[in-house]
């Protein structure tokens, strides 16, 4: 089998992104539009629908209390065995197999092999993943709950309702569910539940959102520091998406 990446680098300790050969690229490419055309993923996975991760947080405007979750090494936790098998239902063994080996590598000096951040089909192939684990159908179960608010953003789970016994009696279904699909949260970036939560470097409290102020201050700095008037655009049209009156403050 032909070489799949050209390149790799570390983003951040265990971090590997990996660069895909131009041949992997469109192996890549033609195993995620065949799955697009077979598989839909809910629409509380915002970082396969429009307005990404600021509609990600804004679906939970109108909940009172908020937590989060973040799956620790999500598509290191993803070998080609739980591709190949969640990929079963909805195309044969023998192509499931197939794009699984072209989706993932082994890890850096080891034998495991995960899906690698940089290849085209990972984030799909992750989400299909998520979807048919012990947390994806535990995450489906809530979801239905007219009283609770979900949302996906790749390993970044949000989850909003009107009470803190609420989600009391959730975070602990959403460690026994990870538990079983044999993920893991990281509780450095995850928050309990309580009156606010930040994520993506935004505060959302009840009915508000804001850009966290450290991040506020990068932006600023970056204006000063002579950004073009594309990314001027980009930035303040960023902020104004997330909370107007900081745009004004820009």
């Amino acid at each position: 089998m032909p070489a799949r990446w050209s390149n790799r680098f570390e983003l951040k300790p265990g971090r590997w992104v990996y660069v895909p050969t131009p041949e992997a690229r469109a192996i890549g490419l033609d195993i995620k539009t065949r799955l697009q055309n077979i598989w839909r993923a809910p629409d509380y996975y915002f970082h396969l629908q429009s307005g990404g991760h600021v509609a990600a947080v804004k679906s939970h405007l109108h909940s009172r209390r908020f937590m989060s979750a973040d799956i620790r090494n999500f598509f290191g936790s993803i070998n080609r065995t739980r591709v190949t098998r969640c990929l079963k239902s909805l195309v044969s063994y023998k192509v499931a197999r197939e794009w699984a080996v072209h989706s993932t590598v082994r890890h850096p000096g080891g034998k495991l092999t995960a899906l690698p951040y940089g290849f085209i089909q990972s984030q799909l192939l992750a989400s299909l993943c998520l979807f048919e684990s012990a947390l994806g159908r535990y995450l489906e179960r809530i979801h239905a709950s007219n009283a609770i608010i979900i949302s996906v953003y790749v390993d970044d789970i949000l989850v909003s309702a009107q009470n803190l016994d609420e989600l009391e009696g959730i975070k602990k279904g959403l460690q026994l569910a990870a538990e079983r699909a044999r993920l893991s949260f990281d509780p450095a970036k995850s928050a309990e539940p309580g009156d606010a939560v930040t994520a993506f470097n935004i505060l959302l409290s009840e009915a508000s959102m804001k850009i966290n102020p450290n991040r506020l201050k990068q932006f600023a700095a970056r204006l000063e520091a002579g950004a073009t008037p594309s990314e001027q655009q980009g930035i303040r049209n960023y902020v104004r998406s997330v909370c107007p009156d900081q745009a004004e403050s820009l």
